[in-house]
């Protein structure tokens, strides 16, 4: 059976939205097991046509540490990592199932969502400073996978830069990578240490068109926990980590100081909003 763990943090509502949504599936053969990290603890008040199990742990605020927790306490072989501002396709779990019957390697697989709008200003500094930090092809594979032109991509997109919003993982991955619960800060999830890691490991790690959800955008989502100045933040801390992982040398910290400028100016630009 497939276990579907999703962090949760003083957002209870996104959670009954959620098992909502979650009763559309084509195939129900999973297990939800939410882990509540809130001050007070959620109630599951909805009849569902599946298992759904709350673990209330406030001790622990980290959306990768409430992961690490719902794996060690699953005695399950295939995950699905969720969270709770994802609207999944109707085919998400079906899709989970097939793959890894057919796969049993180590296999971590992300999955797609809506390309967040960006307007002509993120897109001009992106080109200029981004372009060659990550040489991360995501970008116009999720745009065309979201648009259903899957005649113009692969099935699947091995890449290290996974997202733990629509993440699937085998026990035979998590036993031979575990997720890094001593990471400092606890970064986003940690998803690119991760997938970077796995790597390291010979674990193939890929992004997949077959496992789609739609974040809700944030103007439509009151519950967004993570905050413009405090994800610019962390994306300080998130720069230093690629440096250290991808090798400390003349090119890399190159690429760390362009990456570092695009982070002030969008740090510039959010105080200036403020402002206005």
């Amino acid at each position: 059976m497939l276990e579907i763990i999703v962090p949760t943090y003083n957002r209870h509502e996104a959670i009954d939205r959620l098992i909502k949504d979650l009763s559309f599936q084509e195939d129900l053969n999973f297990r939800l097991n939410i882990i509540d990290q809130s001050k007070i603890p959620y109630k599951n008040i909805y009849e569902t046509n599946f298992e759904v199990n709350v673990s209330w742990i406030p001790s622990i605020k980290s959306p990768i540490l409430a992961r690490h927790y719902g794996f060690q306490k699953s005695k399950e072989d295939v995950f699905l990592f969720l969270d709770d501002d994802m609207i999944p396709d109707k085919n998400l779990v079906k899709n989970v199932n097939l793959i890894f019957n057919e796969y049993l390697e180590p296999l971590v697989l992300g999955g797609i969502s809506n390309v967040r709008p960006q307007n002509k200003f993120e897109k001009f500094f992106r080109f200029l400073f981004q372009r060659g930090i990550y040489k991360d092809p995501r970008y116009d594979y999720f745009k065309k996978s979201y648009e259903k032109k899957y005649y113009k991509v692969p099935s699947f997109l091995c890449t290290p830069y996974i997202s733990a919003s629509i993440l699937a993982v085998n026990r035979k991955a998590l036993e031979k990578n575990s997720f890094p619960i001593n990471f400092k800060n606890h970064i986003l999830g940690g998803d690119i240490y991760y997938g970077m890691t796995c790597l390291k490991k010979n674990i193939r790690v890929c992004i997949s068109y077959l496992l789609r959800a739609q974040e809700i955008e944030n103007k439509n989502f009151k519950f967004k926990s993570i905050k413009g100045y405090k994800k610019i933040m962390l994306s300080f801390h998130s720069a230093l980590l690629v440096l250290k992982i991808n090798g400390i040398n003349l090119k890399n910290i190159f690429h760390f100081f362009l990456r570092i400028l695009l982070i002030c100016l969008f740090l510039i630009r959010l105080l200036v909003l403020q402002l206005i």
